[in-house]
């Protein structure tokens, strides 16, 4: 008798994430994500003890992608503004995947957000302006920068804004310095 082939959890992550992309998570369940693994819903059931501890699971899974695929934090010396562009293309080329993440209520966003202001401090640790300040002081020029950026990505992602990479870079590199120019006068003040 032929060996059955074996589901692991990262193949059901991966299944899942592609689900997200494809219909975001109108049609979210088991017996969607065992389809898309060509499988019944067992494995899936075997490796979570249920839908919520899958979407965990889930949550921390894209969290690792977003810091592959957008902070590449691998790199130690990216720019903010590459970092803020890399985030608007991901809403572009993803939108529906963004839409889940980041527009929906299905995922904890909280804890999607809280991984990216992580994230964004350790991109501001090595970011000539900020890295002499404190942590509360790039908290605060990420209070400036992030609600723009984020706006940005959210009407990108719905198709309000398509423009070329060239462009977005512009703006994107005016919402930056903007943003600093309004940091530095508030700890002028």
């Amino acid at each position: 008798m032929p060996r059955k082939r074996r589901i692991l959890k990262h193949h059901i992550l991966d299944a899942a994430l592609d689900l997200m992309r494809q219909e975001g998570f109108d049609r979210f369940t088991a017996r969607k994500i065992a389809e898309c693994l060509n499988a019944s819903t067992q494995p899936i059931y075997k490796e979570f003890k249920n839908m919520d501890d899958l979407k965990i699971h889930l949550t921390d899974y894209v969290i690792d992608f977003i810091k592959l695929n957008v902070f590449r934090i691998e790199e130690k010396q990216l720019d903010i503004r590459e970092v803020c562009t890399n985030y608007i293309l991901f809403s572009k080329r993803e939108g529906r995947l963004f839409a889940a993440l980041f527009m929906g209520r299905e995922l904890c966003a909280t804890t999607l957000h809280e991984a990216i202001y992580a994230s964004l401090h350790e991109v501001l640790s090595y970011h000539e302006i900020a890295s002499q300040h404190s942590q509360a002081e790039r908290d605060e020029l990420i209070d400036i920068i992030w609600p723009a950026i984020h706006g940005y990505a959210i009407l990108t992602a719905q198709g309000k804004y398509t423009m070329s990479e060239e462009l977005l870079m512009n703006k994107v590199n005016h919402i930056v310095d903007h943003s600093i120019k309004v940091w530095h006068s508030g700890l002028a003040a």
